[in-house]
């Protein structure tokens, strides 16, 4: 072949790739980031949350990779397919099976096998999880909540869980309370439970209180207390 006929053949290729439509991307799995995490003081039920974050509309292959943490020392390979585009600004949900079905969970996108539980740690001890070898997020000792509703997100704050699913779904659970509103724990929702819910809100909670059931996740405290005086008057 010719040195000329080579070089032809090059442009050619070279004016073919220019010519793909802007809109056309490769597909790729590099700009899903760790987005929040949740556990209960059990460890059982637990969830792992990644989001794309660069509205990349074809991240699709996320298959392959790998979630990690290393306290304790866990890896769950994500199986195929890959996912349907568009993925853009998307969150994939990876749930322990204790998750399943609970009231208020939205179906997890992956369930890490039993072998894997606890997934992340709830000891309190500094951890590391990771989409690997894109992201990896370590947060500090003490950060992770356990009490069943809040958890933690890469922004440190520790919200109301919000976990959502590929397709859109999303939800809160409260596990840390078998009945919501019986913020003084006494198995009942009565008057008593008043000042327990002040105290609650206050932060200074009585020995034998059950501050978490006061938790409503209506996103301010005005909104709360309306749900709350709802639940004990009804």
């Amino acid at each position: 072949m010719s040195g000329n006929t080579q070089k032809a053949r090059i442009c050619v290729m070279a004016i073919g790739l220019l010519s793909i439509p802007v809109g056309l991307a490769w597909a790729g799995g590099h700009t899903w980031d760790i987005n929040e995490v949740f556990t209960d003081s059990t460890g059982t039920i637990q969830f792992v949350e990644i989001r794309e974050t660069g509205g990349g509309a074809n991240e699709t292959a996320v298959n392959g990779h790998n979630i990690t943490s290393t306290n304790p020392a866990r890896s769950y390979l994500i199986p195929p397919p890959g996912r349907t585009p568009p993925t853009s600004f998307k969150t994939l949900l990876f749930a322990t099976p204790a998750f399943v079905g609970l009231p208020g969970a939205p179906t997890p996108d992956y369930v890490f096998p039993a072998g894997s539980v606890p997934f992340i740690n709830t000891v309190g001890a500094a951890n590391t999880v990771s989409y690997t070898p894109f992201d990896a997020w370590t947060y500090g000792a003490g950060l992770l909540p356990t009490d069943g509703v809040h958890s933690l997100t890469r922004s440190l704050t520790t919200p109301c869980n919000s976990p959502t699913n590929y397709a859109g779904q999303t939800g809160t659970i409260n596990v840390g309370c078998a009945l919501l509103g019986d913020c003084d724990n006494s198995g009942v929702l009565d008057g008593g439970d008043v000042a327990a819910f002040v105290r609650a809100q206050l932060g200074t909670p009585d020995v034998g209180d059950k501050p978490v059931c006061s938790e409503y996740c209506q996103g301010s405290l005005a909104a709360n207390t309306v749900a709350f005086v709802d639940d004990l008057l009804h």
